[in-house]
C-alpha cells in the first residue's frame, strides 16, 4: 500500500475509507498501513473527527409555511413598480463593494509620487535663462574708460620697464 501523502489519490481515498465506502479488501490493506504510518494515522484521526461532528449536527428546524412566506415576498418583490425596483437595485448592487479600499490605495500612491517628487534634486544640467542684451546703443566712451581702468589692474611685467607705459 502506497503512503496516503505520496499516492496521487491518497484524498479520495481517505473520504472513501472514513466514510465506509472503501471496498472490504482495500480497507484492510489501508488499515495495516495506518497502523505503521503515524502521519497518515493522524490524517484518518482527523478525518473521522470531521465525520462525527458532521453526524452529531442537527439542521435547523424550518417552519412548514416557510416556502409559501419565501414564494410570497419573491411575488412582492416583482410586484413593486419598476423604478423602485431600479432604485433598490442602485441602491444594493448585487455585489458589495466597500469604496474606501480604493480611495485609501490611491491615496497613499499619490503621497509616495509627492514624496519622490519633493526629494527629486534639481536639474543641474538646464540652460540658464538667457537675458536680452541691448544691441542698440554702444557707448564708446564707456567701452575705452573700461579698457583703460583694466589696464591700471594688470601688473607690469618684468621684461617690460614701469616707466615704458604710455600712461
Amino acid at each position: 500500500m502506497d503512503c496516503l501523502k505520496n499516492a496521487g489519490s491518497g484524498a479520495e481515498t481517505l473520504l472513501d475509507y472514513c466514510s465506509g465506502a472503501l471496498e472490504p479488501a482495500r480497507a484492510v490493506e489501508l488499515e495495516r498501513h495506518i497502523e505503521n504510518c503515524p502521519q497518515c494515522f493522524r490524517a484518518v484521526e482527523a478525518q473521522r473527527e470531521v465525520w462525527e461532528a458532521l453526524g452529531r449536527w442537527k439542521a435547523p428546524v424550518v417552519s412548514a409555511d416557510f416556502n409559501a412566506r419565501l414564494y410570497a415576498r419573491i411575488a412582492l418583490e416583482n410586484e413593486a413598480p419598476a423604478w423602485r425596483r431600479w432604485l433598490r437595485r442602485l441602491a444594493q448592487p448585487a455585489v458589495p463593494y466597500a469604496l474606501w479600499k480604493p480611495a485609501a490605495f490611491a491615496a497613499a500612491c499619490a503621497v509616495i509620487a509627492v514624496g519622490f517628487l519633493a526629494q527629486m534634486p534639481a536639474d543641474r544640467h538646464a540652460p540658464a535663462p538667457q537675458t536680452r542684451m541691448e544691441t542698440d546703443h554702444v557707448d564708446i566712451e564707456q567701452v575705452a574708460n573700461a579698457l583703460e581702468e583694466l589696464d591700471l589692474l594688470m601688473p607690469a611685467t618684468p621684461s617690460t620697464p614701469a616707466s615704458a607705459n604710455p600712461m
